[in-house]
């Protein structure tokens, strides 16, 4: 069975400005409903979500909270 990729978000690092979510072609983030404890909406892989692996996401993060690995 192939691997699939996962996008994993530094919760500590992201600022919530859903530029990852905007350039994800597969739509495998979004931002939480709900706010951290910062108050802000950070963004998070969706589980069941099949990511390309294009890296999109982790290039237009200014504040390089993601990164990909495979599962």
């Amino acid at each position: 069975m192939p691997s699939r990729v996962v996008v994993e978000v530094a919760e500590a690092l992201c600022k919530g400005c859903g530029l990852c979510v905007a350039f994800c072609p597969g739509g495998a983030l979004e931002l939480s409903p709900e706010p951290d404890a910062r108050g802000i909406y950070v963004a998070r892989f969706v589980e069941d979500a099949d990511c390309r692996g294009c890296l999109n996401c982790a290039l237009v993060c200014p504040e390089a909270a993601l990164t990909l690995r495979r599962d």
